[in-house]
């Protein structure tokens, strides 16, 4: 009878389990048949599967190549690179090529995600094996896209050029006239990147004429939207005002607008540019600090400097408070991670505990069995508990991140009520007081940096028979990141004068930026205090810096020029 009793309970959690997995199937093949006309739907559809992770392999890879889908189509966020990881390895034996292609290159996009762009390249390379030796030319053309894009995002055009005419071959052969013509257009903004203009125009103007054989708006509208920026950099502004207008016609977004309202500014028509931003919506978060330049950029040219001032003001505030944001955002990202990754290895060590009952219970009569059945549901309910509470922590960190930038923003907008009736000289004065200000508030920050002081400890160690820098491969991009952090300008100043300069150049830059006298930094480079003159005239002359006078330093003209 307690036998009978246990294999009731067994055969009822057994056809609870398939009933719940027919369920999740049932609810894929819905979110498949909805991607392509409605992806919000399918989105929704798909979250609410709940803890996927449940699943059984083959129905997770499925469901993690459905949310790759929707990504394609509304571009949110891909999932993280363990979840595919997992999908990967079930396609890898069991998938068609093109669905291994597909799924390698959504893993290679989250390692892409995550910064990781040697991991994201090697699996990008394995995926562009698959697809040519299966004659998958739109997937090759992807691949050869996305590493184009890596390519691009490690400042090396060159490279992203020859990645991105690839993909347009494979797009050309299979007839894909959108991705063809978006190939194309990648393409062009590369030339334009190393400021070969003629050459970006010529391939756009043919990427034009492809997209002519679409509906797609978007498309036609980016091809418009880049043309538009080739001709302003040529300063040729009744042609780029043409294509920004029919980018417009296409699609009204803000970076549309922005782009026209910065050729209105650039071509001196600041009534133009004055009135076509009174139109945009103001109230938009996303755009709030491009308008406050915006803005800033109008009053200035008017010479309206009390007014030039206070939007430069609210736009320096709004994008600290945005990189604030979004640091605590990838930090709750990664805690998010974690903890998943942590659930995770206690399912699968409460997975093999309850292996080690089921040998037990083989060998125990009926009412054992209904104890540790018993025990396994309360473990269940307790790591649910646990899984509850961390969502519901997460969801408060996330609440007060919101609650701080609400009370930011209300103090910006507290402070443009104040009245201020200073002459134009007062002003003139209050806007050098405040930048000498910002200046010795950059200065004060470095100096009191936990990586400065930790840099300033090792040129004063005492190292006998030293042969290496004292400078660790690791401690470099922490100097850069600390840097720019500090001077946000110092990256885009410095690769306006020198788009090809080295990434090991900028980081010396970045060294010399945090103000070592020579002794010190030929101390931490483990080089002869001459050899680190020679290094800073050979930056000088890469940047193409003329110093006014003789007794002006590399240094001062940096800080001075790159605000």
């Amino acid at each position: 009878m307690k036998n009978s009793i246990g294999i009731i309970i067994i055969s009822i959690l057994v056809l609870s389990g398939c009933n719940k997995q027919s369920m999740s199937d049932s609810l894929l093949n819905e979110v498949e048949k909805v991607i392509a006309v409605n992806p919000d739907s399918a989105s929704n559809l798909l979250k609410s599967i709940s803890s996927p992770e449940k699943l059984d392999d083959k129905t997770f890879a499925r469901w993690c190549m459905l949310s790759g889908k929707i990504t394609d189509e509304i571009f949110n966020s891909i999932l993280p690179t363990y979840q595919l990881e997992r999908a990967y390895e079930w396609y890898s034996s069991h998938g068609s090529p093109d669905e291994q292609v597909q799924i390698l290159i959504y893993l290679g996009r989250s390692f892409f995600a995550d910064g990781d762009y040697d991991k994201a390249m090697s699996i990008y390379t394995n995926a562009l094996d698959i697809a040519e030796k299966n004659k998958l030319n739109n997937l090759t053309g992807y691949t050869y896209s996305y590493i184009g894009d890596l390519y691009g995002e490690k400042f090396m055009p060159t490279e992203a050029i020859k990645r991105y005419k690839a993909a347009a071959e494979c797009f050309k052969k299979e007839n894909n006239t959108d991705s063809y013509a978006c190939a194309l257009r990648d393409v062009g903004r590369e030339y334009a990147c190393i400021d070969s203009l003629s050459r970006a125009l010529k391939i756009l103007t043919i990427a034009d004429s492809v997209a002519r054989n679409t509906k797609n708006i978007e498309v036609t509208a980016s091809i418009d939207n880049a043309l538009g920026n080739i001709y302003a950099m040529q300063n040729k502004y009744d042609k780029a005002e043409e294509y920004f207008l029919k980018a417009l016609v296409g699609r009204e977004t803000m970076p549309d607008y922005m782009a026209l309202i910065d050729l209105y500014i650039a071509s001196g028509t600041i009534n133009k540019a004055k009135e076509l931003l009174s139109k945009i919506p103001q109230d938009n978060p996303k755009y709030t600090y491009s308008i406050k330049y915006l803005y800033y950029q109008i009053y200035n040219e008017e010479k309206n400097y009390k007014e030039a001032l206070t939007n430069l003001k609210e736009y320096i505030e709004i994008t600290d408070s945005i990189i604030y944001a979004d640091n605590q955002s990838k930090i709750l990202n990664i805690e998010s991670k974690y903890n998943h990754l942590k659930i995770n290895k206690e399912i699968d060590r409460l997975k093999i505990k309850q292996q080690s009952y089921i040998i037990v219970l083989v060998i125990c009569i009926g009412i054992l069995l209904l104890i540790i059945i018993g025990y396994l549901l309360y473990r269940k309910k307790a790591k649910e508990k646990i899984q509850r509470q961390q969502e519901e922590l997460n969801r408060i960190k996330t609440d007060l991140l919101y609650v701080s930038l609400e009370l930011e923003k209300k103090k910006r907008l507290l402070d443009t009520f104040k009245e201020k009736n200073e002459s134009y000289d007062e002003m003139q004065e209050e806007i050098s007081l405040l930048t000498t200000n910002y200046k010795q508030l950059q200065s004060k920050i470095l100096e009191n940096s936990p990586l400065h002081k930790e840099l300033i400890h090792l040129a004063n160690q005492n190292k006998p028979r030293n042969n290496k820098p004292l400078i660790a491969d690791k401690q470099w991009k922490l100097i850069a990141d600390e840097i720019t952090y500090i001077y946000p300008n110092l990256r885009k100043y410095i690769y306006s004068r020198c788009p090809n300069l080295p990434e090991q150049d900028f980081w010396y830059c970045c060294l010399y930026i945090s103000g070592f006298d020579t002794n010190t930094e030929a101390k931490l480079l483990n080089i002869t205090v001459d050899s680190v003159r020679k290094k800073r005239l050979r930056l000088r002359q890469k940047l193409n810096i003329i110093l006014p006078d003789n007794n002006a330093t590399l240094y001062e003209y940096l800080i001075e020029n790159m605000h």
